[in-house]
């Protein structure tokens, strides 16, 4: 690819828009990115990967006395009051240096805000039918219905609050995106086709 392309993803929990972005970085042959940025910035800060998992995509906590003060020792003026804030800050640095170097397919951590002045990035919201977002975390998670619509409604939740608490723009927005697509109409694999193709005429055929 001549010049580089960078496509986020937003996504309802059960939307299947990871197996999406995985499809498109692959049909495209560019990077993906979705897990990886949580080991980068495991690497870059220190900490523990399993501690910025347990924080990824969810509204800040507090931590008070001398973890704190060891954690912003180690980032001096630039850590902000909360652990939360500067992982946010360091995975949207990493982001920022990944879209400048090449072409890549980012899912969630506010991407589409974080990129907002990049010149050649399409922001995409995926959502899906509650029935087949039931079927497909009952499935992936091995519970029942039930269970799962709990899992959907507290995701989202916390997707909504982190996303809304760094833009201060409410997540899934119809004009805040370049392209909305429900996954239930058309599949997953087609659904990825039809945003491969969207970003092949808005920038790759040009």
């Amino acid at each position: 690819m001549s010049s580089k392309l960078v496509i986020t993803i937003a996504r309802q929990y059960g939307s299947g828009g990871l197996f999406i972005g995985k499809k498109i970085a692959k049909d495209l042959k560019i990077a993906f990115y979705d897990k990886e940025l949580i080991e980068m910035a495991a690497k870059e800060s220190g900490l523990g990967k399993d501690f910025i998992e347990k924080s990824d995509e969810k509204l800040p906590f507090r931590f008070v006395g001398g973890f704190t003060d060891m954690f912003c020792g180690v980032f001096g003026a630039q850590c902000s009051e909360n652990i939360n804030d500067s992982i946010f800050k360091i995975q949207s640095n990493i982001i920022k240096n990944i879209a400048e170097k090449e072409s890549a397919v980012f899912v969630g951590r506010c991407a589409d805000y974080v990129l907002r002045e990049h010149p050649r990035c399409i922001n995409v919201f995926i959502c899906a039918d509650i029935k087949d977002r039931i079927k497909t975390i009952s499935e992936n998670l091995n519970i029942n219905s039930a269970a799962a619509l709990k899992e959907i409604e507290k995701n989202d939740r916390q997707r909504n609050k982190y996303y809304r608490y760094y833009t201060n723009i409410e997540r899934g927005s119809a004009e805040y995106y370049h392209l909305c697509v429900n996954s239930s109409v058309l599949g997953l694999s087609e659904t990825a086709d039809i945003i491969r193709e969207f970003a092949e005429k808005k920038f790759i055929e040009k």
